[in-house]
């Protein structure tokens, strides 16, 4: 029962998608019309500011989460799905009609609070890879930026680290946060591909 509270519960904290909220009390625009309405559709539309404060209230979400079904007294496999409830609360959020982010910042606050030094291994492969990706020839001639070609190489590790070092918690969140990652970034480049046709 309480395993099942913080999954609700962390589903319903991920499903704030701040870049939504504060896109529109602040700058009354809706970024889900012309991007995602994560940390990185909020930093190309509205700017480094504005995007670094979602990225980091998107992270503040994970933690959050994790935080909330400790304190629920969730099993340690409660808690691991309570981060995963996080990032598909982001990814599919009930408050905005099921459309939201890419989920990675959430998973970084959800799966950091799990499994930290694996997630900080992880996050320095995934943006050593996203940068080498930003500047390799094939940069712009396939259709995905580069954290998210990053993440590519640093979800997996993270998924083998925790294997290996016996955190199972870490190895379920991370392993079903990738799943729900994955299928998120693949709505999103139809997406991409949708509004370039409608223009």
């Amino acid at each position: 029962m309480r395993d099942a509270a913080a999954v609700t519960v962390s589903f319903g904290v991920g499903s704030i998608v701040w870049g939504v909220v504060l896109g529109r009390l602040i700058l009354g625009k809706d970024l889900r019309s012309v991007d995602n309405p994560g940390a990185s559709g909020s930093f190309r539309q509205f700017g480094t500011l504005f995007g670094l404060s979602i990225g980091l209230l998107d992270v503040a979400k994970g933690a959050v989460s994790v935080a909330l079904a400790r304190g629920l007294g969730a099993s340690p496999m409660g808690v691991a799905l309570s981060a995963v409830a996080a990032i598909a609360g982001h990814n599919w959020p009930v408050w905005f009609g099921f459309r939201g982010g890419g989920g990675l910042a959430t998973a970084v606050g959800g799966l950091g609070s799990i499994a930290p030094v694996e997630t900080a291994l992880a996050i320095a492969v995934s943006l050593l890879t996203a940068l080498l990706f930003k500047y390799s020839p094939i940069y712009g001639k396939l259709p995905v930026s580069s954290l998210p070609a990053g993440a590519m190489a640093g979800l997996p590790l993270l998924v083998w680290m925790t294997w290996r070092t016996g955190n199972f918690a870490g190895l379920w969140a991370s392993l079903l946060g990738a799943i729900a990652i994955g299928i998120r970034g693949l709505q999103m480049l139809a997406e991409s591909q949708r509004r370039v046709q409608s223009q």
